[in-house]
């Protein structure tokens, strides 16, 4: 009971708000009645697409690190050290007995969800996808158990997240143009690990609605709801150059240089999304039209950096212009005037950047 206080309540407590959303956007929006064919078209829809289950089983196992994380620092607070005083004596079924129902509180609703999915992809024929998913539920559970007794075994050592953040500071050199990429993946790696996932859950789903028949516009607003998922990014990178780059303007790099800086982070936070759907769509889709996609995509979030300096520009105002971007690029994709849809982005993009980029000066409360 003593550990249910410590780890299981103030868990789910500490997270109420993540699964009120969850449980809004899988049973909230539902109406009662489809409730139950909605959960079986959508366990029937990964369970019959591998690249849809490994998206899946990501999404699971970033759910699994967020369990993993709480407990250790849990482990690792003050006020917790005699926690290694009575843990830390337990020996044999009796300690790997007491980690295992820790942790499975934790993992509950995946186990619950992935068990029940496992047994509608035996209904249904899938038992590849039955037997993934099985051997990965034993992984998730049994694998923390480990990770929980080197802890109490090693309290003062350094996590492997932690250590691998130490390595990529120390060893690589990195351009100015991409500290806010190294700074999502040491300091807003889940932001960044949503926006991925959910950008390859848009990817394979388009791909798989889209059926044998290629249609680059269908791609295109896949691609567009993906760009959507980033634009919190997007938001957050200027608060991120008025906090620690507020000086980089007094340096001698032409405005030109910087904007093909901008837009080669850009370019790189969208790899993930233009590659899988590359491999997607390659054997239908011209060369031109994954460049298209890409170049849109970089495009857009050009754009949006660019509207960014505009000191007034506050997030209200900066979603309204993510919606009429988007909208605008939707009419353009059904008449299939692409590359003109580029030019009218980056004709505004790059003469905005020009302008502002020197002129631009932090408010002082983003600077406190």
């Amino acid at each position: 009971m003593a550990l249910s206080k410590i780890f299981t309540i103030r868990y789910y407590a500490k997270n109420t708000g993540f699964f009120l959303v969850i449980f809004y956007f899988f049973f909230g929006i539902v109406p009662g009645g489809q409730l139950l064919s909605y959960h079986q078209t959508l366990i029937k829809g990964f369970t019959g697409n591998m690249d849809f289950l490994a998206l899946v089983c990501l999404a699971w196992l970033l759910y699994n690190l967020k369990c993993i994380a709480f407990v250790v620092n849990v482990l690792s607070t003050k006020e917790h050290t005699f926690l290694y005083g009575t843990l830390g004596v337990l020996e044999g079924p009796t300690k790997w007995r007491t980690w295992l129902w820790l942790h499975i509180t934790l993992y509950a609703p995946v186990l619950i969800y992935s068990c029940i999915a496992a047994a509608i992809a035996i209904q249904l024929h899938f038992y590849p996808s039955a037997v993934i998913m099985g051997l990965f539920d034993i992984v998730m559970i049994l694998a923390p158990l480990w990770l929980y007794d080197h802890k109490m075994k090693h309290p003062g050592t350094v996590s492997f997240l932690a250590r691998w953040q130490q390595w990529l500071n120390r060893t690589i050199r990195k351009p100015v143009w991409s500290l806010y990429g190294y700074d999502l993946l040491n300091n807003n790696m889940k932001s960044l690990a949503i926006a991925k996932v959910v950008s390859g859950l848009v990817v394979i789903a388009t791909c798989s609605l889209m059926g044998k028949a290629y249609d680059e516009r269908f791609i295109l607003v896949g691609f567009l709801v993906c760009i959507l998922s980033q634009v919190i990014l997007i938001y957050n990178h200027r608060r991120f150059d008025d906090l620690y780059l507020s000086l980089l303007p007094q340096l001698p790099v032409p405005v030109w240089k910087r904007y093909l800086q901008t837009g080669l982070l850009y370019l790189v936070l969208l790899l993930p999304e233009s590659i899988l759907l590359a491999y997607k769509v390659w054997q239908q889709a011209a060369p031109a039209h994954i460049i298209m996609l890409v170049a849109t995509g970089v495009s857009v979030l050009m754009l949006l950096r660019s509207l960014l300096y505009f000191p007034r520009m506050d997030q209200d105002k900066y979603f309204r212009w993510v919606l009429i971007i988007i909208v605008s690029l939707l009419f353009l994709g059904l008449a299939r005037l692409y590359w003109y849809g580029i030019i009218l982005l980056q004709v505004p993009a790059f003469t905005i950047f020009y302008n502002r980029y020197y002129r631009y000066e932090a408010p002082l409360e983003k600077v406190d």
